[in-house]
């Protein structure tokens, strides 16, 4: 394979070939022997988004689970659906942040409610999942849409739960089966446009919810975001923890896959190259559990503060992009791994936080923080 890191970072390029801000670069032709035409696969399931959903699956922590926001809806992915959705609409199909899982950050501002049960951080999108242990424990979300998806698992002996929308019960399920399914999925009728709630209550222990995806006229169409983000987590958590999230890949069928990891290993003392490596298993990991030949998106961090790390920050960012550089998994060879550098387009707020995008902490962003990284990547996203 042709060695790309010399090309992305001798003209100052992102790997879409945009020249960073204040950095001249030569601009790269038609006829570059080695082209890096990394979101191309994104690109096309965007064009065909009239007739099947264009979908991004976000993998990443605190930042991209929402924690700095005000409220819940706030936060850059979210609002990054919401530019999506806005800047390539679909008639009749509201698109947008599809996926809320059974538990998470802003905490008191999570729109799910348990009864009884147990967090765990084991299975399930984004590594998350509501264990209810007991008979009468629930799950409870409030939603707007035309239908709604119960994500759960199945494991040997389990047990099973009673779905109710608005006060009505509309099906039992049984999760008991003779194997593991760490992917099933219960799917409702279709509703009256509106607002609905929906409760999951167990009737046999052991019930494991994972979340609620939710549609609005976009059952089979418009642009659909699957967030998993989980705060605290590290690029070494996902990579050693694929059993527990991939399969639901299967489910998500994802054309864009963003990484927003790498900060809270830096905080905690990872070498860089082990970071680099991280990124590039779980890259492996969902090529290897969808067929959608997905693009990916390296979400390139500004300095924060440092926590216990002391190792040069730059560090990290080189390895961020030479995982954009040294992927072959694109078309003809070439890179299907995009990097976002978010650092190019504001001062790191560990140096320069008058403008008020991240928190007092210097690590979380505030609503206008996550607002300003979604208008940037929504640019960086568009064809």
């Amino acid at each position: 394979m042709a060695d790309r890191r010399g090309f992305i970072r001798a003209g100052g390029l992102f790997a879409t070939g945009f020249a960073v801000a204040g950095v001249a670069a030569e601009p790269v032709l038609a006829s570059t022997p080695d082209p890096v035409l990394p979101l191309l696969g994104w690109h096309a399931a965007l064009a065909n988004r009239h007739y099947e959903p264009a979908v991004i699956a976000v993998i990443g922590s605190s930042s991209s689970e929402g924690v700095g926001s005000s409220r819940y809806g706030r936060g850059y992915v979210p609002m990054l659906a919401g530019n999506l959705c806005a800047r390539f609409p679909v008639a009749g199909a509201a698109g947008g942040d599809v996926y809320t899982a059974a538990w998470g950050q802003p905490s008191g501002l999570w729109p799910v409610a348990l009864s009884g049960g147990a967090t765990t951080s084991t299975t399930g999108w984004g590594l998350k999942s509501a264990g209810l242990k007991a008979v009468g424990q629930t799950v409870t979300y409030p939603f707007t849409g035309t239908s709604v998806r119960v994500w759960h698992s199945v494991f040997p002996g389990g047990g099973a739960f009673t779905v109710t929308i608005d006060g009505a019960t509309v099906a039992t399920v049984g999760t008991h089966g003779p194997a593991t399914d760490r992917d099933a999925t219960w799917i409702s009728p279709r509703l009256e446009p509106g607002h609905h709630t929906i409760v999951v209550t167990c009737v046999t222990p052991d019930v494991y919810v994972h979340g609620f995806a939710v549609l609005h006229g976009d059952e089979n169409r418009g642009i659909h975001v699957y967030n998993g983000g989980h705060g605290g987590l590290t690029s070494g958590d996902f990579a050693r923890s694929a059993a527990g999230w991939a399969p639901r890949l299967r489910t998500i069928r994802p054309h864009l896959v963003i990484l927003q990891l790498g900060v809270n290993d830096w905080r905690t003392r990872v070498p860089a190259a082990t970071i680099g490596r991280n990124l590039k298993t779980i890259i492996a990991t969902v090529r290897a559990h969808t067929d959608t030949s997905p693009s990916f998106v390296v979400y390139g961090s500004p300095r924060v503060a440092a926590g216990r790390s002391v190792q040069d920050f730059t560090k990290v960012s080189r390895a961020w992009r030479d995982v954009a550089a040294d992927d072959d998994g694109g078309p003809g060879g070439s890179s299907a791994v995009a990097y976002f550098d978010l650092a190019a387009r504001q001062p790191a707020p560990s140096a320069d936080n008058s403008l008020g995008l991240y928190c007092e902490d210097l690590v979380h962003m505030t609503d206008r923080g996550a607002a300003f990284a979604a208008d940037a990547l929504a640019s960086f996203l568009a064809p």
